[in-house]
């Protein structure tokens, strides 16, 4: 079975984009995915997240969970309400969305493993909890085995701090590309993409997910990425 592919970018309000709308980046940018970002740094209103629904349903969605449930509270019981108030303005989106995305803070260590796999097990979203560690103490197979077994998905990072492996978590791999040389500003080569592109043919997931995180360059680099793994993938 050949591998579906989403590629997208973290968001769409900046400059590439001409009218700075949800409207021009599904009309325009010849992408299939989106990552919401806005709604980590504050709740969306309902009628936000209605007008999205009905501008973006037509791309896959991954949605960023509001930074008081990962960092100010750490995913703990008071988290865990916030969490269910969070996905409950989402409900309108929920059957576009992929992937919540819970990225931990640099502080959050695998000492804390056990306060993470209680909220997974209460989420209960199975797959569509993406989990992005931030601490490179996370970083290592015996971690993205551990959530392979929880029935979650793994996000690799492609960042200046971090190892640069592509993980593969119960067949879905999602990677976000940050940036190498400095934190989301950089402009990706094609022996870059190409690099990553062949480590994701190389592991030959069920889908796999690129979401650009670079600023003025994502748009460019996203539909090279997507050119480069459609041909790729048509090869198998």
């Amino acid at each position: 079975m050949p591998t579906k592919v989403f590629v997208g970018t973290s968001g769409w309000t900046y400059e590439w984009n001409s009218e700075g709308t949800l409207s021009w980046y599904v009309e325009n940018s010849g992408l299939n995915c989106v990552e919401l970002n806005a709604s980590f740094y504050r709740f969306p209103f309902p009628s936000q997240v209605k007008s999205w629904t009905l501008k973006g349903c037509g791309l896959r969605w991954i949605v960023k969970v509001n930074q008081l449930i990962t960092h100010r509270f750490k995913l703990n019981e008071k988290a865990l309400g916030l969490w269910r108030r969070f996905k409950e303005l989402f409900e309108p989106l929920d059957k576009f969305v992929d992937f919540y995305l819970f990225q931990l803070p640099p502080t959050f260590t695998p000492k804390s493993f056990e306060r993470l796999e209680k909220f997974v097990l209460e989420c209960g979203l199975g797959s569509r909890f993406a989990l992005e560690a931030r601490n490179v103490m996370w970083f290592s197979r015996e971690w993205v085995d551990w959530a392979s077994r929880l029935g979650i998905t793994w996000v690799s990072v492609d960042s200046p701090e971090h190892p640069k492996e592509i993980y593969s978590s119960n067949g879905l791999v999602y990677v976000r590309m940050h940036g190498r040389t400095f934190w989301y500003s950089h402009y990706y080569e094609d022996e870059e993409l190409e690099e990553i592109a062949k480590k994701i043919l190389e592991i030959k997931p069920l889908k796999s997910y690129i979401l650009f995180n670079n600023d003025t360059n994502m748009l460019e680099n996203a539909r090279r990425m997507y050119s480069l793994l459609k041909r790729l993938f048509q090869r198998i």
